[in-house]
């Protein structure tokens, strides 16, 4: 009765269109208030044990980081790099595009942030350019979910944290299926402008293509330091040269890292970053950050009384006792998250589906480390479903046109996605060859 009234409520409040972070609180607080013989203050402490995490402190620089870099004329010096080298190829502007968004990917974390940053800029330079608005709007919407699969991924984070896995495995197993999804869509939008006749661009001389790398040099440098930081060297790689291996710093660490070299870069190198954009930069920061950490809190407590159900084991038990294989119960999932995508923000998703999941998936021999990245690129296509696409609104916002439109023009898009998930999901090796041959026998 405790769960079905846990799920009842929050499909409920859901329904009515309360804010998913207030959603969850008010059910847990139903459900705690009428079944659970605990005082409430209980509530507000487990409140604070679930947000006393040393992995989750590197959300919020990550998402400082992420806005330093994008105010700081990071994202419009990768552009312009990207464009100077395949600009002039068929659907180049795109090809840019993407690329820009696999770069700043591996600085932000986000995708909301990635759409803004780079289709922000690449959407109206596309259009001018003489490109279709819709392939411009759903090449760039699409391109921006590579936020968080390629690392640094705040849903990594929240999925490490929900079960207990490694941030840094996590990370390295994000590599391989992001650039995958990256060369799908180029290729995507290379079919595309081919068919279409979009015209090409002019070759850029190879003396303006130096000055842009040159230019571009300490944007580029960011995810080098970072997840080079993160990483090191690898010890398989180190013995072969008689030198120590190893991370040199958390990923926490390296979030903090990174909002230092993202102001030092952004203020004092390319001299494009006030102390009023600093202001504005960090008030927006704070703003998303609480807004994630309340959805984190309210989800843990949901996940908490879950588990304290034992809904995960009967859950595992259930599955077992179906004899599912292996593909069908991926297959399932992967329609349950699909579905919980066009209803929830990534991170309660996470936090409330990954634990029931996890041990019917270890059950099964599914390798905890492929699941996450399973997770990760279904909230990948969940970003640009409705009605709850974060990146159909952040679209809709810098282009000023309805939602509507940019749901059209993105949904096409979104078939390379899935395609990319069918991918991911049935051959585990992709995501497991870094962390395997980084790790090692440990992994």
């Amino acid at each position: 009765m405790l769960t079905f009234t846990l799920f009842g409520l929050l499909f409920l409040f859901l329904y009515l269109g309360v804010p998913i972070a207030i959603s969850l609180g008010l059910s847990v607080l139903v459900a705690y208030a009428v079944f659970i013989p605990l005082p409430l203050l209980s509530v507000a402490q487990k409140f604070y044990t679930s947000l006393d995490s040393f992995p989750l402190m590197a959300i919020p620089f990550f998402v400082l980081a992420s806005n330093l870099m994008a105010t700081g004329g990071v994202a419009r010096r990768l552009i312009n790099l990207c464009t100077a080298f395949v600009g002039h190829y068929t659907g180049g502007l795109a090809t840019a595009g993407i690329l820009a968004c696999m770069f700043f990917a591996a600085i932000s974390g986000s995708s909301p942030a990635t759409v803004i940053a780079i289709g922000g800029i690449m959407i109206p330079a596309m259009v001018r350019a003489g490109y279709d608005w819709n392939y411009a709007v759903g090449s760039m919407t699409n391109a921006g979910t590579l936020g968080i699969l390629i690392p640094p991924s705040i849903p990594m984070i929240v999925y490490a944290v929900a079960t207990e896995q490694s941030v840094g495995k996590l990370f390295m197993a994000g590599f391989a299926p992001g650039i995958m999804l990256g060369l799908m869509l180029i290729g995507a939008s290379y079919v595309v402008a081919k068919r279409r006749g979009f015209r090409l661009q002019d070759r850029v001389p190879w003396p303006q293509r130096w000055r842009a790398l040159r230019e571009a040099g300490w944007s580029v440098f960011m995810p080098v330091l970072i997840l080079g930081g993160i990483y090191g060297i690898p010890e398989s790689l180190a013995g072969y040269l008689g030198i120590e291996g190893g991370a040199i710093f958390t990923p926490t660490e390296a979030a903090a890292v990174a909002v230092v070299y993202a102001f030092v870069v952004g203020a004092f190198i390319h001299h494009e970053l006030s102390w009023a954009d600093i202001r504005r930069v960090l008030v927006k920061s704070i703003a998303t950050t609480a807004m994630l950490m309340f959805i984190i809190a309210a989800a843990m407590l949901f996940g908490f009384i879950l588990t304290s159900e034992q809904i995960p084991k009967m859950l595992a038990d259930w599955i077992i006792g179906m004899h599912l294989s292996p593909w069908v119960f991926l297959l399932v999932l992967n329609l349950i998250l699909i579905l919980a995508g066009d209803f929830m923000e990534p991170s309660s998703i996470i936090l409330i589906l990954a634990p029931i999941f996890l041990p019917a998936a270890i059950k099964l021999g599914i390798d905890p480390i492929h699941l996450g990245i399973i997770f990760t690129v279904n909230m990948e296509v969940g970003m640009i479903t409705p009605p709850v696409g974060l990146n159909l609104y952040v679209a809709s916002g810098i282009t000023g046109r309805g939602l509507y439109e940019v749901m059209r023009a993105s949904l096409p898009w979104m078939l390379v996605l899935v395609a990319a998930l069918a991918i991911v999901t049935y051959v585990p090796e992709l995501s497991l060859f870094f962390p395997r041959w980084l790790y090692g026998a440990r992994f």
